[in-house]
């Protein structure tokens, strides 16, 4: 289940383009807490506990106490948003939001897949996994890490749904309970949604090549 981590952060008095461009050059990144009911508080923090927490087990599911001058605030938050630098990737900007540890909320949860599908074992076939995560409600501290979806049994032209997911009690599914989660298909399948997605690039080549030539005519 969600494990709780601990970020230090410091209370921004100004703000703007040039307060956040400062910021970064000292090493820090601007970051905002919101919501639970009270007024959004910009803040300061350093981008790497952030960037380690994203990168742990729990990821954007992490529960954080922050701390503001050595203080831990009595509200948890998580992080809800991060932007990054086109280029580098790096973290620019931060938003965490309050939680209620009391009051169920949605989150997203990975799904890891188990075992080899029996169609891909004795049937030379292959795995889709279409949707690698579902959305559930649940209080935040009986947050999942992940899901575990058992596929040995899938033979080609079977799939597991969302529902065929086992949750744990007090965990609510919010994902339409008939999404596909994986599929077991046949090479010759994959082979044909090759062949489809070939002819469309194709008629998209041509249907340009055609517009350009009917603009190249027009121009004359």
């Amino acid at each position: 289940m969600n494990q709780e981590s601990h970020i230090e952060v410091v209370e921004r008095e100004t703000t703007g383009k040039n307060e956040s461009r400062r910021l970064r050059a000292s090493g820090y990144i601007p970051a905002v807490v919101y919501g639970g009911g009270r007024e959004p508080v910009s803040v300061q923090v350093d981008p790497r506990p952030v960037e380690a927490i994203i990168d742990s087990p729990t990821g954007l599911n992490s529960l954080i106490h922050l701390k503001v001058g050595g203080q831990a605030l009595k509200r948890m938050v998580m992080i809800r948003d991060v932007q990054r630098h086109p280029a580098t990737e790096t973290i620019e900007h931060a938003d965490f939001v309050r939680v209620d540890m009391d009051k169920t909320i949605q989150v997203s949860v990975p799904v890891e897949l188990v075992g080899v599908a029996s169609g891909v074992k004795d049937e030379g076939g292959l795995i889709d996994f279409v949707n690698r995560s579902v959305v559930i409600e649940v209080l935040p501290a009986n947050i999942p890490t992940h899901f575990a979806a058992n596929i040995e049994a899938l033979k080609i032209g079977q799939h597991l749904e969302a529902q065929d997911i086992e949750l744990p009690e007090g965990v609510t599914l919010m994902s339409p309970p008939t999404a596909t989660i994986v599929n077991c298909i046949g090479k010759a399948a994959e082979e044909e949604v090759e062949v489809v997605e070939g002819e469309e690039a194709e008629d998209a080549t041509e249907a340009s090549e055609e517009s350009e030539g009917e603009s190249t005519s027009d121009e004359s």
